[in-house]
């Protein structure tokens, strides 16, 4: 929808008027940005928990979402400390399935496990079907890594992708 502002430039009253209803378009669009802005935030958080696989331990349960309205910031925070390597992949299976957008000097297959894989540390609770306990009580699992997940990455994508559609319709709605 645009809006058409008539004014008489020699009157006054006429420029006065046509400031004030430009004010009111300004303060509409500014509150439909903020909206806009908070409703991505919202939008690109649902995506990401469709894309996060739920079997990645307690992934899913540390991402979060918050909107600052002072400031007009959208944010998406995930708490995992292993959340980097869910994102960008480790080992050889990573390696053969990489991230989209690597960061510099993100090394798959850092210890040249290859094929053979290794074993890591972990819970009872881990679905992985390895896992196996231990003469001494703890659990170890095996793995040849994993590819990259990139969903910060997709999120990010899909978040650009609906972008100009959520602003449109949230300042001329």
């Amino acid at each position: 929808m645009k809006e058409k502002i008539t004014m008489n430039i020699f009157s006054r009253n006429s420029i006065e008027n046509a400031k004030q209803q430009l004010m009111k378009i300004a303060d509409k669009a500014d509150g439909g940005n903020r909206e806009a802005v908070k409703r991505l935030t919202q939008l690109g958080y649902e995506y990401m928990m469709t894309i996060v696989k739920m079997e990645s331990g307690n992934l899913a349960d540390s991402i979060t979402w918050g909107y600052d309205e002072a400031n007009n910031v959208g944010k998406i925070k995930v708490g995992a400390k292993y959340a980097i390597f869910v994102e960008y992949g480790t080992g050889i299976r990573g390696k053969s399935s990489p991230h989209p957008e690597p960061i510099a000097g993100w090394t798959y297959d850092v210890n040249e496990h290859g094929e053979a894989g290794w074993w890591y540390p972990t819970t009872a609770s881990d679905p992985n079907p390895t896992k196996k306990r231990t003469q001494d009580g703890t659990w170890i699992a095996h793995t040849k890594g994993q590819p990259a997940s990139a969903f910060v990455y997709k999120t990010r994508e899909y978040m650009r992708n609906h972008a100009k559609e959520t602003m449109r319709v949230n300042i001329y709605a």
